[in-house]
C-alpha cells in the first residue's frame, strides 16, 4: 500500500490487497475533522469532496444510491466508465471518505 499524508490535505491511500502492484482503488480520507481538509479535497464535477454535507451530496448527484455495507452504510455513484465513486458519511453528516474503485464498496480496513 502507498499512502500520502500532508497537513491540511486529506490522506490518500492506494491499497494493494492482492499484492499485484496494480492500483485497484483510490481512498481519500479526512482522518479527523473533515473541515480541516475540505478546501484541499479533490471534488467531483458537481463540486462534492471531503467536507460536503450529505444534503449537498444528494442535491449534486441525484443518481447516487444508498448502500448498506457489512459494517457501515455509504453512498455510491457509478461513472460512465463503470467505476464507482463511493462516499462515506461521518456521524455529523459530512463526507469524510471517498473511494474510487470498480465496485460499490468501502472497505472497513485498509491495512494488512
Amino acid at each position: 500500500m502507498a499512502a500520502f499524508d500532508k497537513p491540511g490535505y486529506p490522506s490518500i491511500w492506494l491499497p494493494d490487497p492482492s499484492n499485484t502492484g496494480t492500483v485497484e482503488q483510490i481512498v481519500i480520507q479526512a482522518w479527523g475533522v473533515a473541515g480541516d481538509v475540505a478546501a484541499s479535497s479533490p471534488r467531483t464535477s458537481a463540486g462534492i469532496g471531503i467536507g460536503a454535507t450529505e444534503d449537498e451530496l444528494l442535491a449534486a448527484h441525484p443518481d447516487v444510491s444508498a448502500v448498506k455495507g457489512k459494517y457501515d452504510s455509504h453512498y455510491a455513484l457509478q461513472g460512465e466508465d463503470g467505476n464507482w465513486i463511493n462516499f462515506g458519511i461521518s456521524d455529523d453528516g459530512v463526507v469524510d471518505t471517498i473511494v474510487v474503485r470498480g465496485t460499490s464498496a468501502i472497505d472497513a480496513e485498509y491495512c494488512s
